[in-house]
């Protein structure tokens, strides 16, 4: 009994994430939602993902399915279709003049 514990403590230690299969509104194809977690500096971090076939698979080396970041609508649910248009860069922010205090380090 305790290495079939051990054993599924292992797998759970080694989870990275889960997806959850979804038919699409056409019924005639399907997609995977879900979440993959990644460890950043000792800091566990959750991304939702989507997860579609590649519909433009050109050879045996091309991967059957690609993950994507899900981009989560106002209602809280996952975009069914990954964004087509880029996204602008973040505008830059003009940083005010540095800053001495009395001591002459920049604050």
């Amino acid at each position: 009994m305790s290495n079939t514990t051990d054993k599924q403590s292992d797998w759970k230690n080694r989870e990275v994430g889960a997806l959850w299969k979804k038919a699409a509104a056409n019924g005639k194809s399907s997609f995977c939602t879900g979440y993959i977690i990644s460890d950043e500096l000792g800091n566990k971090v959750k991304q939702r993902v989507i997860m579609f076939s590649n519909k433009t698979k050109s050879n045996e080396k091309s991967p059957d399915f690609i993950i994507y970041l899900s981009n989560e609508q106002e209602n809280g649910e996952a975009a069914i279709a990954p964004a087509k248009a880029k996204t602008a860069p973040p505008k830059r922010v003009p940083q005010p003049a540095s800053v001495e205090d009395d001591d002459g380090v920049p604050m």
